[in-house]
């Protein structure tokens, strides 16, 4: 039904990966589809360890159908070898919710990556055709063919950034210079958010890289998110807060996340009513 690709150029810590844990999680929670969480960064584990603690990460790469050190490579396998169809995606994720699963690698050397990787565009069009929402955690200059090939296949962009003059003129340029930011549909979300900030406040931001104030999202620092986040507890935290409100402590994190993945869906099916 819709890709939507969460990116950053990869020089700077957005939080990009957290980020997307705690919307796919929101959206499983929230919404009847079926999510894939698609890692095309090699030997990262952000999004593993934010479903199960990495002292029991073993465990979680060999439960199930089969194991998930074949997942990206395995997939890539069988386009190689015509042994395809949308469901077959299936055969090499972790399922974390019956509707959230998780497409990754779990170690491989970088000359057996780059062989995979190459498949990356064709693995995220199987995957379109089996899941309702693919998240993709890319990141990477879109100077390369490759990345500017994944943005182009998106349905929505989200460009991850923090609260920094620097980062941020860094995308202002590649903005001008790149036209899947002048044509696609895209997002800025503000990882790591400061809310107290007086000069980087979203609505500045907004202006600063002249988009519409509503496009731009803010995950503020939640200390208690970013301790529990890399132990596996992201599914535990979002259910335990799902209902805080500030001024409660993790109110205002769970209702970016919340926010953010209703924002996210209701600008898919608002591009759908467009076709129809």
């Amino acid at each position: 039904m819709a890709i939507i690709t969460y990116w950053n150029d990869g020089k700077a810590e957005t939080g990009q990966s957290m980020t997307i844990a705690a919307v796919a999680t929101a959206m499983a929670l929230n919404f009847n589809y079926k999510i894939l969480m698609i890692n095309t960064k090699h030997n990262d584990k952000s999004l593993e360890y934010a479903f199960e603690p990495k002292n029991n990460i073993n465990g979680f790469f060999t439960k199930g159908k089969m194991d998930i050190a074949t997942g990206l490579s395995g997939v890539a396998k069988a386009i190689a070898s015509n042994k395809t169809s949308p469901e077959i995606i299936a055969n090499y994720t972790k399922i974390i919710w019956k509707n959230l699963e998780l497409l990754t690698e779990k170690d491989v050397p970088k000359e057996d990556y780059d062989k995979y990787i190459q498949y990356i565009k064709e693995i995220i069009k199987l995957a379109n055709r089996y899941y309702d929402i693919v998240l993709v955690d890319l990141e990477g200059n879109p100077k390369n063919i490759a990345i500017k090939d994944l943005l182009n296949l998106s349905t929505i962009n989200v460009v991850t950034q923090v609260q920094n003059i620097n980062k941020l003129d860094n995308f202002k340029e590649l903005k001008k210079d790149f036209q899947v930011f002048k044509e696609k549909d895209f997002f800025v979300s503000l990882g790591k958010y400061d809310e107290k900030s007086p000069k980087y406040t979203k609505k500045n931001v907004a202006k600063y890289l002249n988009v519409n104030v509503k496009k731009v999202f803010a995950i503020p620092y939640n200390t208690k998110f970013a301790t529990d986040a890399p132990d596996g507890k992201v599914a535990d935290y979002i259910i335990n807060f799902r209902k805080a409100k500030p001024p409660h402590i993790n109110g205002s994190f769970i209702q970016s996340a919340f926010k953010q993945a209703e924002e996210l869906i209701n600008t898919i099916k608002e591009g759908q009513r467009k076709i129809y």
